[in-house]
């Protein structure tokens, strides 16, 4: 506390000295510049802002002068530096959480789960009835190379002609069955005929004994099998 006290009293008489001074020199008409007034008193030197600095602060004031500019360049890039891993450890802990997430997102869908909405069922469902045209189409096609062989016999090409009559009013009673349902509100229905029984798919997730009796009933009527030859199926979502 003592120090301060003597410092300061002999900042004031130093800038008393050089007042006093610069009073004197400017009332004599002489010009004076700053390195004249420091001259005055060898002891008393003025900082960058023009404050005078003491001998014994004078080392000081120089270390913190010759710092250079590499220095002080460093110095904030080491501060940079650590902004930087702090932005980094904090990215990456977002960036884990959501990974996380993620992954626990996953883990709970089960690999080719899908659910089938009506635009699916009707796909599944026209698949079927293209399938059975296709197998319609190819044995048509390989009676129709018996009947046409000339070194078939006459019976084998007739039993040809009659698999192939037999097929058309199969093709035919199929085709009336599905019309009629579809009129009923039945779209998309699958009916196929299998010697004395008849299976028949149904665009929908569930029946009520209504509709059944009345697809049944349509069956029956264009199909002309029995009630217990009818085999109602539904197309599950599920």
């Amino acid at each position: 506390m003592k120090n301060m006290i003597k410092k300061n009293q002999m900042m004031i008489t130093a800038l008393a000295i050089m007042i006093a001074v610069a009073g004197y020199l400017n009332f004599a008409g002489t010009k004076v510049t700053e390195e004249e007034i420091m001259s005055v008193n060898g002891s008393v030197t003025m900082d960058d802002r023009g404050n005078p600095v003491l001998a014994e602060e004078e080392s000081d004031y120089a270390a913190l002068m010759d710092l250079s500019e590499e220095d002080i360049e460093q110095a904030s890039g080491d501060i940079e530096s650590l902004d930087g891993d702090v932005t980094m450890v904090d990215s990456g802990s977002v960036d884990e959480e959501l990974a996380e997430a993620l992954a626990e997102e996953q883990m709970d869908e089960v690999p080719g789960e899908a659910v089938f909405t009506s635009a699916g069922m009707t796909s599944e469902l026209s698949g079927a009835k293209l399938q059975k045209e296709q197998t319609r189409a190819q044995n048509k096609e390989t009676l129709l190379e018996i009947i046409n062989n000339a070194n078939i016999s006459e019976t084998q090409k007739q039993e040809a002609v009659n698999s192939m009559i037999s097929m058309t009013d199969v093709a035919e009673k199929e085709t009336a069955a599905e019309i009629l349902l579809e009129a009923k509100g039945f779209s998309d229905a699958v009916v196929s005929i299998d010697g004395d029984s008849v299976d028949v798919v149904v665009n929908t997730e569930e029946l009520t004994e209504a509709q059944r009796a009345q697809i049944e009933d349509i069956v029956i009527r264009k199909t002309g099998v029995s009630a217990d030859a009818v085999i109602i199926s539904t197309v599950n979502a599920n």
